[in-house]
């Protein structure tokens, strides 16, 4: 119950890692915002509910209208924020090498992800820094650190998300707010879903991955919530990659023969 009494704000927290991050928090005690376009669908959701701890705010954090009008409605319903989960990115379309990506890709990964998480930081840090304590986890991805082929705007915001929490975490440490990254790998998400479906793709990413499987949700969330809770007291300014050793394994051959069969 390290989140007991707690106040958290996660970003796209419907569904995929976001949902898991919000279930890991209720399960530990803590008051739930979800700002998210879509609604829950709780009945589908192994959710740890408990009473009136969850709330679901609509909010597309592509409208920069936005964080502040929705860390309102969390502050006045609890008066504080404790903790912010920064996971709400673009990511309908990954594709396209530099001469493929248009105009309108870099501009939704600009608003959505990069000033999505700038612009939900800015609104929440005045309370933190009232209450001289907070702590904000970013969602970052293996793509912000070792760039992949042909999803040249993901990647360079995902990127762009470090150094936002790299600078954060200096700017603000000395008000008691500490600020870290998680950038995961290849997790079973919705978004995953059309690789898993291809089982020559699916069996192409285990092969490349140390351990050997697809990452899960909650594996994510379990990380989130470590960075975030009294137990990383000491953690700031850092990136953690939960990617079940897919970044090691690319630079080495001690895997062997890959073996692609289905």
């Amino acid at each position: 119950m390290r989140f007991r009494e707690k106040v958290v704000v996660i970003t796209a927290g419907s569904f995929g890692i976001g949902r898991a991050c919000v279930e890991m928090m209720l399960q530990e005690g803590a008051f739930v915002h979800n700002l998210d376009r879509a609604r829950p669908a709780l009945e589908d959701a192994r959710t740890y509910r408990q009473g009136d701890r969850e709330f679901w705010i609509e909010a597309d954090l592509g409208d920069g209208k936005v964080p502040d009008r929705a860390v309102q409605q969390v502050l006045s319903a609890h008066g504080r924020i404790d903790v912010l989960i920064n996971n709400a990115a673009y990511t309908a379309h990954r594709g396209g090498a530099l001469l493929q990506t248009d105009e309108s890709e870099w501009q939704k990964q600009l608003d959505i992800t990069v000033l999505g998480t700038v612009g939900m930081s800015k609104a929440c840090l005045p309370a933190m820094i009232e209450q001289k304590s907070g702590s904000i986890v970013n969602m970052g991805s293996i793509g912000g650190i070792f760039p992949f082929a042909n999803t040249v705007a993901y990647c360079a915001a995902k990127a762009a998300i470090l150094q936002v929490t790299r600078s954060v975490a200096i700017d603000y440490g000395r008000q008691g707010i500490r600020c870290n990254a998680v950038c995961p790998g290849a997790i079973d998400t919705p978004t995953f879903r059309s690789i898993k479906e291809d089982s020559y793709e699916l069996a192409d990413r285990e092969a490349r991955i140390a351990l050997g499987r697809i990452g899960r949700p909650e594996e994510i969330a379990s990380v989130v919530a470590f960075l975030a809770s009294s137990d990383a007291s000491y953690i700031t300014g850092t990136t953690v990659v939960v990617d079940g050793g897919w970044s090691v394994t690319q630079w080495s051959d001690r895997l062997g023969p890959r073996d692609y069969t289905p």
